[in-house]
Order: structure tokens, then C-alpha cells, then sequence
């Protein structure tokens, strides 16, 4: 009787021993593979370059959604957004900040003498 008392212990243990390791290498596996977010929320991303610079930013910096690319010395060169109406706008910029070129047109003022 004892021996068979023993025989089951030993055969208890070997089914957890067996099981666990089933588990370990099921979470191991799953440790692997890449990890893959549904969805992501936030109210604002950026992306940095190797040396730590701001390259790109997706926020909602005035109450509209609005994208920014900027040049490795961290200037804003580009964007897209939305103005307040709704309306989409697209501006790109030379080193100087000057306007180069932007979508829809600026609108300028005309004088009345034209």
C-alpha cells in the first residue's frame, strides 16, 4: 500500500512538473512574439531621431488635430491641419520661416486703388 501511495506522489508530481513546463514555454513563446497594439490613445505623439530630436509631433496643439514635421535643428518646416472651421491647411516653410508653400492660398488683403 505504501508503495503504491508513493507511486501516485510521484506521478502527481511529474504531471504538475510536465504542466508547468507546458505553461513556461506557452509564455515564452508568447514573449516573442511582437507585441501589436489595436489602437493607441493619446493627445499627442512625437517621434525623435537617433540624437533625441523632435523630427515629427501629431497633437492637438489648438483644439484641432494638426501634424508637424520639423528639420533636425528643430524647426517646424511642414505641417497639416485643421483650422477652427473645420478646413484642412497644409503650409511648408524655407530656413528662413518664410512661407514657400501653403494650400489652400493665403488670402492677401487687396487695396482699393486695385
Amino acid at each position: 500500500m505504501r508503495i503504491f501511495q508513493s507511486l501516485i506522489l510521484v506521478a502527481i508530481v511529474a504531471l504538475f512538473g510536465f504542466l508547468s513546463g507546458v505553461a513556461l514555454m506557452e509564455a515564452r513563446e508568447s514573449q516573442r512574439r511582437p507585441r501589436i497594439a489595436e489602437s493607441v490613445d493619446a493627445r499627442r505623439f512625437r517621434l525623435f531621431d537617433a540624437e533625441g530630436n523632435v523630427r515629427a509631433e501629431l497633437g492637438m496643439p489648438f483644439g484641432e488635430p494638426a501634424l508637424f514635421l520639423y528639420d533636425s535643428k528643430g524647426k517646424a518646416r511642414a505641417w497639416i491641419l485643421l483650422d477652427r472651421e473645420g478646413n484642412a491647411r497644409i503650409m511648408f516653410v524655407d530656413l528662413e520661416e518664410q512661407t514657400v508653400w501653403t494650400a489652400p492660398p493665403i488670402q492677401t488683403p487687396q487695396t482699393k486703388g486695385e
